[in-house]
């Protein structure tokens, strides 16, 4: 009974502490945006309706972004205070675990994962890119871009081809003024075909006007023509010009994997697609992690005051997304696998609070 109590206590008052800190980073950083962009508000004569859902939308990246960096520093918080108040001992003393005090708060760092994890997936892009519409359309007072007849835009194939086109017809599964340039390994162009106009018949591109040449290694060039050709080099549907484009960072993972999947088939590289994949799974891992590493580091020092919890705070979450991008890029440039380029940080981050509340409990 007396340890159920014990985990209501801390339980509520780490949730307490999550919220305040979450409240006051949205708060510093929609004032910091804000006043940035001041200027604008003010000549695009933007409604107090229209600041709002610009915000509003832009809100779900906020809280997945500084989700990470809240748990850390309440998790510093929290334990200095049950430290300096000396409850801490008095847990100790009743027989109640350093592991099992900081139940409660490793329980919420997990379902802080798996929140950051569902939201971040289904929630941040769609969100993310409403509040772009609401810029184009309602503070800019641009037009929406209509995805289905479109002119002068550049596509990239899940194969890895870049397009330029003049001008794409949806409805009439159409384009004109084409150009697609398919590159190796090492980005180096090794054809290029230029097309008047492209049409989709029998899940296959035609294309009038061709004109095709293809770069040896040794710099040989074999230049082609013709009057009508097929290009079933070009994998990509009408569907898939004629739709936003998301970028891997953008797409949830049941959307990567797919997407993953057909690189494959069209004979693409998807290592920096497979660590997108990864990270998917291993960035919201971060909440959990973060409580790990303070609660055991804040128990090491209870003394410390609230600026040096501060400061300690600031340098994890710094050390922690240097070391995410490192192993992002490394990934990407085929350094490492993706799975370890992806599960790096989280790795030594992991060992490092599992060595802290080792240290902690024999204390």
């Amino acid at each position: 009974m007396l340890v159920r109590r014990l985990d209501l206590y801390v339980g509520v008052r780490f949730l307490k502490m999550i919220s305040m800190a979450i409240a006051a980073f949205v708060v510093i950083f929609v004032s910091v945006d804000a006043f940035e962009h001041f200027s604008r508000w003010v000549d695009k004569d933007v409604g107090l309706v229209t600041f709002a859902k610009y915000y509003w939308y832009g809100l779900p990246y906020i809280v997945v972004l500084v989700m990470p960096v809240a748990l850390l520093l309440c998790s510093l918080f929290l334990v200095s205070s049950l430290a300096k108040r000396n409850e801490l001992v008095a847990m100790r003393a009743a027989g109640i675990s350093i592991p099992r005090i900081f139940l409660p708060m490793i329980v919420i760092g997990f379902l802080a994962s798996v929140f950051v994890m569902v939201v971040g997936d289904f929630v941040v892009s769609d969100a993310t890119y409403r509040q772009t519409l609401v810029k184009r359309v309602e503070i800019d007072g641009k037009e929406p871009v209509n995805y289905r007849m479109r002119h002068n835009f550049a596509h990239r194939t899940v194969g890895g081809a870049i397009l330029e086109i003049g001008y794409f017809n949806g409805r009439a599964e159409e384009m004109t003024n084409v150009s697609v340039e398919w590159y190796d390994d090492s980005s180096r162009i090794t054809r290029r075909l230029e097309a008047h106009r492209m049409w989709w018949a029998d899940s296959v591109w035609m294309a009038t006007r061709v004109r095709d040449r293809r770069f040896g290694p040794g710099g040989a060039v074999v230049f082609e023509t013709a009057d009508t050709a097929a290009v079933p080099a070009l994998t990509d549907t009408p569907r898939d010009f004629g739709t936003r484009q998301k970028t891997p960072e953008e797409m949830n993972f049941f959307q990567l994997l797919d997407y993953i999947e057909r690189v494959r088939r069209a004979g693409g590289d998807p290592r920096g697609d497979l660590v997108e994949l990864y990270l998917k799974i291993f960035f919201p891992l971060a909440n959990l992690i973060m409580v790990l590493v303070g609660a055991p580091l804040a128990a090491r020092n209870p003394r410390s005051g609230k600026s040096t919890s501060v400061g300690i705070a600031i340098f994890l979450a710094f050390l922690f997304f240097s070391m995410v991008r490192f192993g992002q890029t490394l990934g990407h440039k085929g350094a490492l696998p993706p799975l370890a380029a992806a599960a790096m940080a989280d790795a030594v981050y992991i060992l490092l609070g599992a060595f802290l509340l080792y240290r902690t409990a024999r204390k």
